[in-house]
């Protein structure tokens, strides 16, 4: 018995002796991945660590870092924060960056280091201030005032992401160096950030990307702890808190990735192009430290990271002048007030992280390979890849459309989303940029460092009430008031559909719909205009800047109002409008002057540049009369356009406050948004059938071959349960009597469209005992809005 014990005791302490070794082996790898990391981040060059040497000043300082803190100092991109990155630079020379080796273990550079920290630590807040300094500071009442010394910002990102991160990476670096009183600074600066996390109330942003870039700098903290052996506790906490935040927050208003593949950050905001960013960098850089040791993602973890970075491709346009990808302005909202140089995410995606390449072919996760594959090589045209077809991403109100030569874009809103949002004065205008605001990319330049010379009351693509709302910074950020706004994919095609009502003024609403089919032509709807005020109502068709002629009806011309307009052509984006509408057009193309000072933090210097501006002029005697446009990107010419419309446009079947319809040119493919709670009926003589749907949906009934048609839906609303659709077949009589109004005739005679009648009316029609009944069962939960596919045999249509 004795000896059994004996045994079984050897064995315990055999099993702890393993699992102990097995836990110091992770957290030296962890380590030393986080090392790596921490070098190839730095930036250290030889030249650049000679020069921070040659210019620190006997106090610690650099004459030409700004360090200015506490209420006086710059909110955005703390100027104070260059004293770590500078830091971190020289800590990583030290360590033995390549391109600075021969800096590694220099007693001068080291010396060089110690006063530059010594520097910060002595006039760190909480050394010399107040602990509350850390996200309080100038808070009226708070414990930090205007006036409490030390370095500190009232931004809290500065003091508890922006400084702490290189320097916690810095003292990662040097960790085995470190003095006792620099190992105690470092632990105290990197865990007072962590330490938000175990308030009883957690800050607000304590969310999304904000989430892993303080637990970033809670592992070096971890890292350091012990005596620099590291605290497991910690690393362990750290890593489930992370893994908690890879997954999709299928709720509306909360940040993170949702399920249609979007990301959202400070609530109701799309924000793929930066923080959204961050965290998928942030998140794979975690994923490959962690690689192959206990703190590794699960399989479900992975492919949430797959389901982001696939998303996130669908935003990317890319300009091949420059060589460079880009984001589609959508998804880095307050960041369009930045200029291309001013490094920002307007600037571009940069060089690809090559921890995704790593990442996908450890985990065989094939998403983020394709995000690899097509964005790695420098782009030869607007769309990379390239990734072609249509995608709503039903938790955003977002709709990307991509061809081999184009990419669009459309931003809708509703009451789950906001309107965008204006933080540290950036982006103060920028209230309309989800009222149906369309980009068109076809070279990748179409609206570069446009954004201080733009007319914020026109944006593109939206219909608004001109200058009505007051745009200022406070009241950018404002949530919809109507949950209709959403839209179904067909693959390669798709229909989106908004009810607007302006969240701030409630004064002015209208329906609008927009149909992408797939030969590249787009169809817009609008109806049931309502404005409660005098001024003028646009459907603005574009602002962007002006490159080449522009023709109005094969005329040639600059500015100004015109009257029963047929056609306008611009820089590769053509648009035509049907003779009936007796369409009025405002021009508006010259040289404009602006200061990104007047939008924003950029210090970039005021600039001409040369714009665009087109919208329809709403007749102010008759707004609630329907009017409608088709467009046709990526023409080459105006007789390109001219051409191509004549053979491509589609027709409108009705247009009313019950159903917007239209149909392709081919006849093959119809979408329809229907407005009112009991649904509505869409005679659609092309393809033989009328539809009939029993709640608000919107809906594209696409013919596959000559047996199959699909039928596609989604609630824009994001209602659930069961929506009947009845496929009602048309007599033939019916069929061939009204088929050639289903189409538009475009002629050139006399320099004008010609477009024949198009609209259909309800009326009692002849049919027989072969209707189709259909029942969709809606999605709930995240899913909500997202589209459902069902198949029926239409060889008789």
């Amino acid at each position: 018995m004795v000896y059994f014990q004996l045994l079984t005791a050897v064995a315990v302490a055999t099993l702890a002796y393993a699992q102990t070794d097995g836990l110091d082996k992770d957290i030296q790898t962890l380590y030393e991945r986080r090392v790596e990391s921490a070098v190839a981040q730095s930036g250290a060059t030889a030249e650049l660590v000679q020069s921070y040497m040659s210019t620190i000043q006997e106090d610690g300082t650099w004459k030409d870092v700004n360090y200015t803190t506490g209420c006086d100092a710059r909110r955005a991109n703390w100027p104070a924060s260059i004293h770590w990155t500078r830091i971190l630079a020289m800590s990583a020379a030290y360590y033995g960056a390549p391109g600075a080796e021969e800096y590694a273990k220099s007693s001068e550079l080291r010396g060089i280091i110690s006063r530059a920290m010594e520097y910060w630590f002595a006039n760190d807040f909480s050394t010399i201030g107040n602990g509350a300094c850390l996200d309080g500071g100038g808070l009226a009442g708070d414990l930090c005032p205007c006036g409490t010394p030390g370095l500190w910002n009232t931004n809290w990102y500065s003091n508890v992401i922006l400084v702490p991160r290189p320097a916690g990476a810095a003292c990662l670096l040097l960790r085995d160096d470190l003095t006792s009183t620099e190992l105690g600074n470092c632990t105290q600066m990197t865990a007072r950030s962590d330490a938000v996390f175990y308030r009883d109330i957690l800050p607000s942003y304590t969310a999304g990307a904000n989430t892993l870039e303080i637990s970033s700098i809670a592992i070096a903290c971890a890292l350091l702890e012990n005596n620099r052996t590291g605290n497991i506790t910690r690393l362990d906490g750290v890593f489930d808190r992370v893994h908690r935040e890879l997954v999709t927050h299928d709720e509306d208003r909360v940040d993170g990735v949702k399920p249609d593949g979007s990301f959202h950050q400070h609530i109701g905001i799309i924000y793929n192009g930066n923080y959204g960013a961050v965290f998928s960098r942030n998140m794979a850089a975690f994923e490959i430290q962690s690689l192959n040791t206990r703190f590794q993602a699960d399989e479900a973890s992975r492919d949430v990271l797959g389901l982001l970075l696939g998303g996130t491709q669908w935003m990317v346009f890319s300009d091949p002048s420059r060589k460079k990808h880009f984001w589609d302005y959508t998804v880095i909202p307050r960041f369009i007030s930045f200029a291309i140089a001013d490094n920002q995410p307007s600037s571009g995606l940069g060089a690809l992280d090559p921890n995704y390449r790593t990442l996908g072919d450890a985990w065989n996760q094939t998403q983020i390979q394709r995000f690899v594959r097509d964005l790695e090589p420098v782009p030869t045209s607007v769309n990379a890849g390239p990734l072609v077809g249509n995608r709503m991403f039903w938790n955003s109100d977002y709709m990307v459309h991509r061809t081999e030569d184009t990419i669009t874009t459309l931003k809708l809103i509703s009451n789950r989303t906001k309107t965008s949002e204006c933080v540290n004065t950036q982006n103060p205008y920028g209230f309309h940029l989800s009222d149906g605001v369309m980009y068109q990319y076809s070279t990748g330049a179409e609206y570069q460092d446009m954004w201080a010379t733009l007319d914020w009351n026109l944006a593109p693509g939206s219909t608004t009430d001109y200058n009505v709302t007051i745009l200022d910074c406070s009241k950018t950020a404002t949530f919809g008031i109507d949950p209709y706004a959403g839209g179904v994919s067909s693959g390669d095609a798709g229909i989106a559909a908004m009810k607007y009502l302006n969240p701030q003024t409630q004064q002015f609403s209208f329906r609008k719909a927009w149909l992408f089919f797939s030969d590249n032509v787009q169809h817009v709807l609008v109806n049931g205009v309502v404005s409660n005020s005098t001024a003028p109502v646009y459907s603005n068709l574009d602002q962007r800047l002006h490159k080449g002629p522009i023709y109005i009806d094969d005329n040639e011309i600059t500015s100004g109002n015109h009257s029963g307009v047929s056609s306008l052509w611009h820089s590769g984006t053509g648009y035509v409008f049907p003779k009936a509408q007796e369409t009025e057009i405002w021009l508006n193309a010259g040289e404009k002057t602006g200061e990104w000072k007047s939008i924003g933090t950029s210090t970039q210097p005021a600039y001409t540049t040369d714009m665009f501006a087109a919208s329809i002029v709403h007749d102010s005697c008759n707004l609630d009369s329907p009017i409608e446009y088709s467009i046709f990107p990526a023409t080459s010419s105006n007789e390109q356009f001219k051409t191509k419309a004549s053979e491509n446009t589609p027709s409108t079947i009705i247009n009313d406050g019950t159903v917007s319809a239209a149909i392709d040119s081919k006849g093959h493919l119809m979408g329809a948004a229907f407005w009112t709670e009991g649904g509505g009926s869409v005679p659609v003589s092309a393809m033989g059938l009328t539809v009939h749907v029993d709640r608000p949906v919107v809906l594209m009934i696409k013919r596959v071959d000559e047996q199959s048609c699909e039928v596609h839906l989604a609630d824009p609303a994001h209602g659930s349960g069961i929506v009947k659709v009845r496929l009602e077949k048309l007599s033939k009589g019916y069929r061939h009597k009204h088929r050639r109004n289903d189409r538009r005739q475009l002629g050139h005679a006399a320099g004008e469209f010609y477009v024949g009648a198009r609209h259909h009316h309800r009326s009692e029609l002849e049919t027989t005992n072969n209707d189709v009944l259909l029942e969709f069962e809606l999605p709930d939960g995240g899913m909500a809005g997202s589209g459902v596919t069902k198949v029926f045999n239409c060889k008789w249509a």
